[in-house]
């Protein structure tokens, strides 16, 4: 049965899925490391070859700055701690341990932030390879469908450009993955791996919207482990993004390398320290 994957749909991409009827709609999703054996009509996860961004903004937030009864992000009522701001940055930005100092100067809200939010460009540039019984695959330019396979070992993987336009696809179908009823056009909040996360396409106004007047993704997921602060902190947040990619076959062959859904591993440093 055709089914959606979690980020293919985020990118407007429709994956062939085996769908368990017996599994329950909207539920947690753990998708496992691969092995070096072909999935068998699911997805396993591997590192990127090559996995480029571009940030506008990135926060850490006592509360959720776009729960699903608002249209637009709210920094102030979510007492977020703005760590970097109004500028697109190289595209490599989220390198492994990447430090995002606590601003100086800045009031903030005593409390347990238990969010990070990262507004992307609606841009994603990826590449990525996997080898299994003496096959090997590689992305192409084509995007995460149209793979490359081999007998002999490709060096370069192609990279491949993808952009969120609607998480229901062209024929507005509920998307399993997404915990909000099958997820909106613009909106899909899923628990993924432990984490709970939500994908929100913004147009240029930052106003929740779909299609192609996307102009940003604005991500939010829980941190793990939360970050108490207090007025008296100093010190920096260190991030790293798990640049991971989804590797989905039939048992006999590889049939997609697409991203998956983003995770992030976070930690306060104190000044000092």
């Amino acid at each position: 049965m055709r089914s959606i994957s979690i980020f293919n749909l985020f990118i407007g991409y429709l994956i062939l899925f085996a769908w368990n009827p017996n599994k329950p709609a909207y539920s947690s999703i753990r998708i496992l490391n691969c092995s070096g054996a072909i999935p068998q009509k699911t997805a396993c996860i591997i590192k990127a070859s090559s996995f480029k961004v571009k940030v506008k903004r990135m926060d850490i937030c006592q509360k959720n700055p776009l729960p699903n009864y608002e249209s637009k992000p709210d920094f102030i009522r979510s007492k977020c701690v703005n760590l970097l701001n109004n500028k697109v940055s190289a595209e490599n930005l989220l390198n492994t341990n990447q430090k995002y100092e606590i601003p100086k100067n800045l009031t903030i809200d005593n409390g347990n932030y238990r969010y990070i939010s990262i507004l992307f460009e609606n841009k994603f540039i990826v590449s990525g390879a996997y080898s299994a019984n003496n096959y090997f695959w590689t992305t192409s330019n084509k995007g995460p469908k149209d793979i490359i396979q081999s007998k002999s070992k490709i060096s370069n993987p192609t990279e491949f450009t993808t952009k969120l336009k609607n998480w229901r696809g062209k024929e507005n179908l509920d998307n399993k993955y997404c915990r909000n009823n099958g997820g909106t056009a613009s909106r899909c909040d899923l628990q993924y791996n432990g984490y709970e996360m939500s994908g929100i396409g913004l147009d240029s106004d930052f106003v929740e919207n779909s299609g192609n007047k996307i102009k940003f993704v604005f991500f939010i997921s829980e941190l793990s482990p939360m970050i108490n602060l207090n007025q008296e902190s100093k010190g920096y947040i260190e991030i790293n993004l798990k640049k991971n990619l989804e590797v989905f076959g039939d048992g006999s062959a590889v049939k997609s390398i697409s991203i998956a859904p983003f995770e992030f591993q976070t930690k306060f440093i104190t000044e000092g320290k």
